[in-house]
């Protein structure tokens, strides 16, 4: 055979291997990129220790972790040295159960894992039998390492549903961006909201891990995901030192989170109404003898 033919002969067959191999290439690709994005300020941490009742450390304890809006359940062994630890932790409040053979049952509840801040439960196990239960609430120790950077606030949901955030836009929670420690309103031009001196387009914005950044119109305030505030579960606002996992842009990191929804159902309305009559006039507008502004605004939804 010719030297060309066999090399059209080889090329067929290297295609063939390639065509066959590329369905794999590419589930491979989607899920290195969905856990990239899974883990791009969408998760938290949930570690701690174990030990007795004269502080020694307790290895081999059974821990689980348990999600008390779903029953979603993880389960974990203290370590050697009786830390034990659950990664990649969904926002929420949780129940820690520990069990080792000699001791009673601890029941920790009501421990809230708040996105991008480790949630610590330490444990301190009494003398006991296994059927004996010690229940305690709220045991969780929240805390900002100087190793984990991330320098700002979380705004939570109670705030982010009970606050006043209706503005001549409507309900939007980015808002309290403008009462972030180091973040200045009220620029010449562009969005007009700076963090730390960057500029106004140097923030990035991020729902569930996901991209919600619009380059064509810059602003900190600015999303072109207008998220329900009703629909958040909390958001939290880096102004300065992210980690790796939330770097990006020079201004401030928006990482907001959705709820994720529990085993009962729930459903909120709401009416929001504006009107001079409920407003006091401006400052400015009774200095130069100006009526109110006639403003009216219904809200629903």
């Amino acid at each position: 055979m010719p030297a060309w033919k066999l090399a059209r002969a080889a090329g067929r067959r290297s295609c063939a291997w390639l065509h066959d191999l590329m369905p794999s290439v590419l589930a491979l690709f989607c899920l290195v990129c969905s856990t990239l994005a899974w883990a791009q300020g969408t998760t938290s941490r949930l570690t701690g220790t174990v030990r007795d009742p004269s502080g020694a450390l307790i290895a081999g304890a059974r821990v689980a972790l348990i999600n008390e809006g779903t029953n979603a359940a993880f389960e974990a062994q203290s370590g050697e040295s009786g830390g034990y630890v659950f990664d990649a932790v969904q926002v929420g409040v949780y129940t820690v159960t520990v069990e080792a053979a000699g001791f009673k049952r601890m029941v920790l509840k009501g421990n809230v894992v708040s996105v991008g801040q480790p949630t610590t439960v330490n444990v301190t196990l009494e003398i006991g039998g296994a059927s004996e239960v010690v229940e305690v609430t709220g045991a969780a120790e929240r805390i900002q390492t100087s190793s984990s950077g991330n320098l700002g606030n979380l705004v939570e949901q109670q705030a982010v549903v009970a606050l006043p955030i209706v503005g001549a836009r409507g309900r939007n929670p980015l808002n309290f961006i403008n009462f972030q420690p180091g973040v200045a309103v009220g620029a010449n031009t562009g969005g007009g909201v700076h963090v730390h001196g960057a500029r106004d387009r140097a923030v990035n914005f991020t729902l569930d891990g996901v991209d919600t950044n619009e380059t064509s119109a810059g602003g900190s305030n600015f999303s072109p995901t207008r998220v329900n505030p009703d629909a958040l579960a909390e958001f939290r606002v880096i102004t300065s030192n992210p980690s790796a996992e939330n770097g990006r842009s020079s201004g401030a990191q928006v990482n907001m989170i959705t709820r994720s929804g529990t085993n009962e159902f729930h459903g909120t309305g709401f009416w929001f109404y504006q009107t001079p009559g409920l407003n006091a006039n401006e400052y400015e507008n009774n200095l130069n003898g100006i009526v109110k502004r006639q403003f009216v605004q219904h809200i629903g939804g």
